[in-house]
């Protein structure tokens, strides 16, 4: 199912009125680096660091933690591949989601299920700072993550950069928390996603990643 208000639907379905092709005008025409039969993977608006991708569902939900159990191979597939890639052309990376099912309690406004791989560049891990500031439970797999936020208006679910994963029962959360969290330690001024024009960081992103992408496996 796509949602004729949610700007990732409109953008994959081929729609206009999309931030993405606001911002590029045609040029390029997607920003589609993979896709496969249920998920899409593409580089972030306002990349803070290169190599930010997103990874996010075709049909419209509003958090991974809503996932058909049919679908988490899929995933585990696709996220193999994105680590492999982003190993290779940028080293350690993390992976997280800010879920959000209702409306006000945070996250970027799209509510569109959408995970953050994230290169860390020079910085170190934060997953010490967010274990630090809120209750969590370390889950063995993937597919915990619809057992483990059930009932959860809102939950972070992360992946560190040694491969270990939580979830974070957060609360509501400030919009964008996580990427300003990194963008601060980067010291990147330009966190918010909305703010962002053409960058020749995301353009290329995509030149490097397209082929790594597309031959990982």
């Amino acid at each position: 199912m796509v949602t004729a208000e949610c700007d990732f639907c409109r953008e994959f379905s081929g729609r206009p009125g999309n931030d993405f092709h606001r911002i590029y005008g045609g040029d390029p025409e997607s920003r589609i680096l993979f896709q496969s039969k249920e998920f899409v993977i593409v580089p972030s608006l306002g990349q803070i660091v290169g190599g930010y991708l997103l990874v996010l569902p075709r049909g419209h939900l509003r958090a991974l933690g809503d996932l058909p159990v049919a679908s988490l191979d899929e995933l585990y597939s696709i996220l193999q591949r994105v680590g492999k890639s982003l190993s290779k052309e940028y080293g350690p990376h993390v992976l997280f989601e800010h879920g959000t099912r209702t409306v006000g309690v945070g996250g970027c406004g799209i509510y569109h299920a959408h995970l953050h791989a994230t290169p860390l560049g020079m910085i170190s891990d934060p997953v010490s700072a967010l274990k630090a500031r809120f209750p969590y439970e370390q889950v063995a797999e993937l597919g915990e993550i619809t057992d483990r936020t059930a009932g959860m208006s809102s939950y972070l679910f992360y992946r560190d950069s040694e491969g270990g994963l939580y979830v974070f029962n957060t609360g509501p959360l400030p919009s964008q928390y996580m990427r300003k969290l990194l963008a601060d330690a980067m010291g990147e001024q330009a966190w918010d996603w909305r703010a962002a024009g053409r960058e020749e960081r995301l353009l290329a992103t995509m030149q490097r990643l397209s082929s790594c992408l597309a031959n990982a496996s």
